[in-house]
């Protein structure tokens, strides 16, 4: 039985495994797509390994990353979790699913970036969670808003030119309400 992470309306999130590479390079080999990664080209087999590579260390190291986004009866939809800034050492929030699957529920994005904020909050200790958006990622940027994240500043993250956005824990924001 595969582990589910999460389950946010018709996607479940669960664990990558080395056999989804392809899967991941021809997510992002799609214009729309690549606007979900750090690389300014079309996504390579390369990049594509080191996505998986990098969410099973991740889930390893710290029981945290990005996950495989799937339907329920187990279509590959794209990917969402989260990441290390190895710029600034935070977590950053991210997403990427098939155009097509976000066309078809335009509420997906949000409610699934809620609920990776309520779960990060719920089973970490951080103080907050960043989302590195792409200045080309207009979608994306709408969505974080509307999941309540604030635009902190822009800069450039790993070669691209990014805007990141913060989003506070509950605690944080009662303590900061409070003071």
């Amino acid at each position: 039985m595969q582990t589910i992470f999460l389950e946010c309306d018709s996607v479940q999130l669960v664990p990558f495994s080395p056999t989804d590479i392809n899967l991941v390079k021809d997510l992002h080999a799609d214009p729309y797509g690549n606007q979900c990664t750090e690389y300014s080209t079309d996504c390579t087999i390369a990049d594509a390994t080191e996505l998986v590579r990098s969410a099973l260390q991740n889930q390893a190291d710290l029981g945290f990353a990005k996950w495989k986004a799937v339907s329920e009866d187990g279509r590959f939809l794209g990917w969402a979790g989260f990441t290390p800034v190895s710029e600034t050492s935070e977590i950053s929030l991210n997403y990427c699913l098939l155009k097509e699957v976000l066309e078809q529920e335009q509420s997906l994005a949000r409610n699934l970036c809620s609920a990776l904020a309520e779960w990060f909050f719920k089973n970490t200790y951080f103080s907050h969670l960043v989302a590195v958006v792409r200045t080309d990622n207009r979608d994306m940027r709408d969505v974080v808003q509307e999941t309540g994240f604030y635009h902190r500043e822009s800069k450039v993250i790993e070669g691209m030119q990014a805007d990141v956005f913060q989003l506070l824990s509950p605690s944080m924001q009662s303590y900061l309400m409070s003071a």
